[in-house]
């Protein structure tokens, strides 16, 4: 590889972090302010929106959160009047749902997220945009390392846009489960 294409590729690397960051703290922003809450609890609604009736457990890993702070989360999220516990079909554990108010709040906040990611694409022509779509399916691919870590990156997806057969983080969290074949 030559200085040029090493130069190219740092820029390229620094240039998507760029971009990551921004979207990453405009997301992050508009979620906080949309929800009027802070840290977990947005990805938290996101999350249980698509993994109705998740457990504690289920909850902390996809949020990077230990046991008592999914707990206190979800205190929270029950006091505010978004979630709710029932009974785990197991009587020891419990299964936390959103309310209709909780429910309203994470398709709003999905809403939002679209409304961000569709405004930083609307500079790409749709050829460009079906290239793009590639390039990230097959970063996401490489980058998931188990299905630990893709529920992780997916936990703020609109699941509807982004079938389990078609993902690509699905895919590869399910082909490095198996192992090599």
């Amino acid at each position: 590889m030559g200085t040029d294409s090493i130069a190219m590729d740092g820029r390229t690397a620094n240039l998507l972090g760029a971009l990551v960051t921004a979207l990453g703290d405009a997301q992050r922003t508009a979620s906080e302010d949309a929800s009027g809450q802070s840290g977990a609890t947005p990805a938290a609604l996101t999350y249980l929106l698509q993994e109705p009736g998740a457990g504690i457990d289920q909850i902390s890993g996809p949020l990077g959160l230990t046991q008592s702070a999914a707990t206190r989360l979800v205190d929270r999220l029950e006091r505010d009047g978004k979630a709710r516990r029932e009974p785990g079909a197991t009587g020891r554990k419990v299964s936390v749902f959103l309310t209709p108010e909780g429910t309203r709040e994470a398709e709003r906040l999905l809403e939002l997220r679209r409304g961000l990611m569709g405004d930083a694409m609307s500079v790409l022509r749709p050829d460009e945009r079906t290239v793009l779509t590639g390039l990230i399916e097959r970063m996401l691919a490489h980058l998931t390392t188990d299905a630990d870590h893709g529920q992780r990156i997916c936990r703020m997806c609109a699941l509807d846009e982004c079938p389990k057969q078609s993902c690509p983080v699905d895919t590869a969290a399910a082909a490095r489960t198996k192992g090599p074949s």
